[in-house]
Parts: structure tokens; C-alpha cells; sequence
């Protein structure tokens, strides 16, 4: 058999088994596959546009019509990161011993880039999501999940067998411990070695452990931060003062007196609503980016009433504390997308594999004044956060 068909048919094929089964976010987000770079490869930061969820205001007590006007959402999702590993051998490494350099070197490389991967898409996501359930006391139990069941409810987050939690190692062990009784189904249990995610129906969740959860350390902010004038409906700042330290990207936070309503019914959940800033801020009297707008009317109304001049700002953790982060969501929650590369026709041999919404380049190539050989696998890839609350994060004490 040639290096060719080596490649083409083992090891890029083997590698992709691999890929995928290490990829426990990447592979519950459902990825985005790019079909029309197929023929001539994309080039990083080709972007496509992603289209949310549309809401509506229902008529009530009339028969007269009462058209909206209903805005169509889109959110960019730009293929700029390309993650790569590369590695060189033998001729006889290959050829004369296919099984240990699949692996003793490719099988490792291959979960080092999966975790790779699945780390960016964790981080890119959970920074994004507005919602956090209250920190627990000792340990990760069934009352934290529940909680996190509650928050999607409230934001009217679809109920099927989409929703999943992902927690850390730590938090994962905590929670079967308190639970045990809950993750002994045998047929459930099975499916966990095939696809690293085991369902618990009782708690409305599939599961999934990951080494690659999140860590979010909490800004130096103090108690004192209020709204310092009213916003605008449709804002994504807040006017603020009083307050010292900084405030961090991913920092969750509520303030008093503005709950959150039904997406549906436009109905107060007795709530505060919940908001993730999404730029880092010194601090002081600043303008704070945050997500999601906050809405007081309309079909994408979201909150009760716009805040109050001195309203205070509560922030969700201890200030400067890291805390792991792990997510309970739906995939609508972000946006996970893939492209082919281009493969180059005159060095070596290059090929690609796109499979379950995943490709990736091998490219095999030699140095001829040595008779080393060469190789070298390619991802080019975007994510983006979509919908911040479709998803919930879980603090890991």
C-alpha cells in the first residue's frame, strides 16, 4: 500500500474518529460544515450569517389584524481560527508499522487538538451566557441542575432531549456522588462509552464530562456600582457610577428591580433579570457593554421596566475569585462552524475529510535533500455565541 493510500484512507479517516470523540461541546453545539469551499478551499475569515430567533407580541381582545413588523436576527460567524499540529517520520515508521504510529503519534495529537478546540469553543461560549445559578454552598448536587432547569424555563428555552449539562472533572464527581441513584440506567451508562454523554431524564439533561470547562475569574468590582442614568429599551450599555474596580468580560450580574419576563407570554417570572458583561471595563463612572439588550416593550421584551436612577448592580460571585464554569444549555446557545482548506497540488500529497459538520487537512510532504517526511493536520474553524440565554452556567465551588 503507498503513502498515499495510507493517509487518504487510515490515517486521516482514524483522525477524525478521534477528533470527534474528544470534542464533547463542539460535538453537542451540532457544528456548521461550509460545503461550498469544497472544490477551491476557504481561506480564514470568510464569514456566514447565522439567523437567531425570531419572538412575537400576540393580539389580544380584537379581531382588527395588527401587523408587525418582524426583524429578521443575524449573527456573523467568521471562520478566523486555525488550529493545526504537526509532526515529522520516517518512511519505515509508517509504512512498516501502521497500527503503533496511529497510536503512539497520532492518536495523541489528535486529543491534544480536540482539546484544543473544544477549549476555545468553551470559552467563546460561556463568556457569552447571561445566566448563572446561585453558587453552591460544599458541592454540585441535583438542586444546582435543577436551578439551571429553571432559569432556561424562564427564558423559555425549548424542553427536549437537546438540553445538556457539561461540567468539570471536579464537578461531574461532585454531582454523581450526591446523585448516584440518578446515573444508574445500564442502557444510558452503555451509550456514555460511545458518545462521552450519559442522559438522566429525571433531571431533564443529558450529561457530558470535560477537562476543558471554563474558568472565570470574577472581577475586583465592590458593592457600591448603581445605574447612573436611565437606558434607552433596546441598549446594550449601562450607564454606571459610584461603584470601584474593574469589571471583567463574562462577570454575570442583575440589578434591583428590573425582573425578568416569559419570552411568550411577556409575563413577569418574579426573577431578576440576569446580564454578562461582554468587554472588560476599568471601572468607575463608565458606559458597561453587557447582553443581552435590555427590552421593556415590544415582541423581544425581555425585562419589566428599565432601571431606576441609582438602582444598585448586583454581581454573581465573590470579586477576584476564579470559579470553573460548567453549562447547561441548549445548542442555540452558540454557533460552532467549519471550512474546507485549500489543498495544495504541488508538494506532497494534501487531503481532506469533512464529517458530522467537521473537516480537516492532512498533508503529507518530504524533504528530498533529507528523506524526511512531514506531516501536518489543519482546522479552520469560527464560534461565536448566539443566544446568551439559552444556556446557564453552573459555579464549581
Amino acid at each position: 500500500m503507498s503513502n498515499t493510500n495510507l493517509i487518504n484512507d487510515i490515517v486521516l479517516p482514524d483522525s477524525m474518529v478521534v477528533f470527534r470523540n474528544n470534542t464533547v461541546l463542539t460535538n453537542s453545539l451540532g457544528p456548521h460544515y461550509d460545503d461550498s469551499y469544497q472544490y477551491k478551499g476557504a481561506k480564514a475569515g470568510d464569514t456566514i450569517n447565522l439567523r437567531t430567533h425570531q419572538e412575537f407580541s400576540v393580539r389580544e381582545d380584537s379581531l382588527n389584524i395588527d401587523v408587525q413588523d418582524v426583524e429578521q436576527k443575524e449573527v456573523a460567524l467568521a471562520r478566523t481560527k486555525i488550529f493545526g499540529v504537526d509532526m515529522k517520520y520516517s518512511d519505515a515508521e509508517l509504512t512498516q508499522d501502521v497500527d503503533g504510529f496511529m497510536e503512539y503519534r497520532v492518536k495523541p495529537a489528535m486529543a491534544t487538538l480536540a482539546a484544543k478546540v473544544d477549549q476555545y469553543v468553551y470559552n467563546t461560549i460561556a463568556d457569552g451566557v447571561s445566566q448563572g445559578v446561585t453558587l453552591p454552598v460544599t458541592n454540585i448536587d441535583s438542586d444546582d441542575i435543577l436551578n439551571a432547569g429553571v432559569a432556561l424555563d424562564n427564558a423559555s428555552v425549548r424542553r427536549d432531549s437537546s438540553r445538556t449539562v457539561i461540567l468539570s472533572p471536579k464537578g461531574h464527581k461532585q454531582l454523581v456522588s450526591s446523585s448516584a441513584a440518578l446515573f444508574n440506567n445500564a442502557t444510558n451508562i452503555s451509550q456514555q462509552y460511545n458518545d462521552g454523554i450519559v442522559k438522566v431524564p429525571s433531571l431533564g439533561f443529558n450529561f457530558g464530562m470535560s477537562q476543558n470547562v471554563n474558568s472565570h475569574t470574577c472581577g475586583g468590582y465592590d458593592a457600591n456600582y448603581d445605574i447612573k442614568a436611565v437606558p434607552t429599551s433596546g441598549d446594550l450599555v449601562l450607564d454606571i457610577d459610584t461603584g470601584t474596580g474593574t469589571i471583567l468580560k463574562g462577570d454575570i450580574f442583575t440589578v434591583v428591580g428590573v425582573n425578568a419576563v416569559n419570552k411568550l407570554t411577556k409575563t413577569d417570572t418574579g426573577e431578576l433579570m440576569q446580564f454578562v458583561c461582554t468587554a472588560d471595563s476599568a471601572g468607575g463612572d463608565v458606559n458597561l457593554a453587557m447582553s443581552p439588550a435590555i427590552i421593556s416593550t415590544g415582541p423581544y421584551q425581555n425585562v419589566t421596566a428599565l432601571p431606576a436612577v441609582n438602582a444598585d448592580l448586583v454581581f454573581l460571585g465573590t470579586a477576584s475569585t476564579t470559579y470553573p464554569q460548567g453549562l447547561a444549555f441548549t445548542p442555540e446557545v452558540g454557533a460552532v462552524g467549519f471550512c474546507d482548506l485549500v489543498l495544495p497540488t504541488n508538494n506532497g500529497e494534501a487531503y481532506r475529510k469533512a464529517e458530522d459538520g467537521i473537516s480537516m487537512r492532512c498533508w503529507s510532504f518530504s524533504d528530498g535533500m533529507t528523506s524526511q517526511q512531514y506531516l501536518r493536520f489543519d482546522i479552520l474553524m469560527g464560534c461565536v455565541s448566539v443566544e446568551p440565554t439559552a444556556g446557564c452556567r453552573i459555579y464549581t465551588p
